[in-house]
């Protein structure tokens, strides 16, 4: 069964918090039969990344306010299942690593991290079922 993209988007977005608005998942980084498979219970992956559009509202927000508009925002939508509870968050960090600048934060269980680039618009939720999945620094 393929799912349209906005329903793609709606369950997607369930791992943000209610204030990072975002007007899409970026289909071109993934296929859209490799996300619905992402995003169904049968089809888990055990780690992955999905990347969103982040919305003017959003960017505005991120820009005049940054990371005190974050500071209540550690708590997803929505469980990953439907009897689950939402993902709790860490508090959000500023990051300035190599070409990359924005926020970050990881989940309170160490299994997923999500990376906010207001420069190129994007939100990414990565996760490793596996571990951390937050990438390490580059000792240099």
């Amino acid at each position: 069964m393929m799912l349209d993209v906005a329903t793609l988007h709606r369950r997607a977005r369930r791992v943000l918090p209610d204030k990072i608005q975002t007007r899409g998942v970026v289909i071109d980084a993934v296929d859209e039969k490799r996300l619905a498979a992402l995003l169904l219970p049968l089809g888990r992956c055990r780690r992955g990344a999905i990347l969103f559009e982040l919305s003017s509202a959003t960017l505005s927000a991120l820009a005049t306010r940054s990371l005190a508009f974050l500071q209540d925002a550690l708590t997803a939508r929505e469980g990953l299942a439907r009897q689950a509870a939402p993902l709790a968050y860490h508090a959000w960090q500023a990051v300035s690593q190599g070409a990359f600048e924005g926020f970050r934060t990881t989940s309170r269980d160490g299994r997923a991290s999500l990376w906010l680039a207001p420069c190129a618009g994007l939100a990414m939720y990565a996760w490793d079922d596996r571990g951390l999945a937050a990438p390490t620094q580059d000792p240099s």
